[in-house]
């Protein structure tokens, strides 16, 4: 069965979200599209887009967000991302955490477009800049500085597991699951969850129902929902997993 959906209420529910089906916004050589807009148990707003800059684009000058972190991971393309004092390219699968109070700019220094994911939180829990600084602070990170663990699945990169300016935790790593392997068993959890698909398919058990999933598409997992994801296609498939904790856990 399908979970597509196309969501910009104001609670989120558990599901898969695509892209495909919304339209492209454009303005010059930028363009952007909408995946998912609204709140969840945790967060007055969770806010996730794709953006592609054209050959010498830029998304705008350094700004900063005092009340929301963003979560960037290039999809296609070369991303060059200056965060706070720190300026680094980065290809698919690199990522850049922006925490409350730092600024951030991106540009397309090539000749081909760059797309590349935004996810933007805003915690329900009282913003704290300065645990964000103390608990590591933004950082710019390329796919190929991930350590790879080999697993009896496949592979697994710890991308970072550190309080921010939202959350008295954030944790996010990546996955590759070899063919016909499942993450692991239906389980529950108090803490909301992104799968974010970069390569390949599979099918998410939500609560009883299973659903494709495949590289582009966004699973949100709210709170204690049942799930399992499990790699069905012919080739290894991808994903990152990421996990905020609030202060009710």
């Amino acid at each position: 069965m399908s979970g597509f959906i196309v969501q910009t209420d104001a609670s989120l529910p558990s599901a898969v979200y695509s892209s495909n089906a919304q339209p492209v916004k454009k303005d010059g050589g930028r363009a952007s599209q909408q995946i998912a807009k609204g709140s969840t148990l945790d967060l007055a707003e969770l806010a996730i887009h794709t953006s592609t800059l054209g050959p010498g684009q830029m998304n705008h000058p350094l700004q900063a967000y005092n009340d929301a972190e963003e979560l960037v991971v290039v999809k296609e393309g070369s991303l060059t991302a200056t965060v706070k004092d720190s300026t680094r390219t980065l290809g698919p699968g690199g990522l850049a955490l922006i925490v409350a109070g730092d600024k951030q700019s991106f540009k397309n220094t090539t000749k081909a477009p760059v797309t590349y994911y935004v996810l933007k939180f805003r915690a329900k829990d009282p913003v704290d800049i300065q645990r964000g600084q103390a608990g590591g602070g933004s950082f710019v990170k390329d796919w190929s500085k991930f350590k790879m663990v080999k697993t009896e699945k496949g592979e697994t990169r710890p991308v970072f597991d550190q309080p921010s300016s939202m959350f008295k935790r954030f944790d996010v790593h990546a996955t590759v699951l070899n063919p016909g392997i499942a993450s692991h068993p239906p389980h529950t959890h108090r803490t909301e969850e992104i799968i974010l698909m970069t390569k390949g398919s599979g099918e998410i058990l939500i609560d009883k129902t299973s659903h494709k999933a495949a590289a582009g598409d966004v699973v949100l997992l709210r709170s204690n929902v049942p799930h399992a994801f499990t790699n069905t296609g012919s080739t290894a498939c991808g994903y990152f997993a990421i996990q905020w904790h609030s202060n009710a856990e």
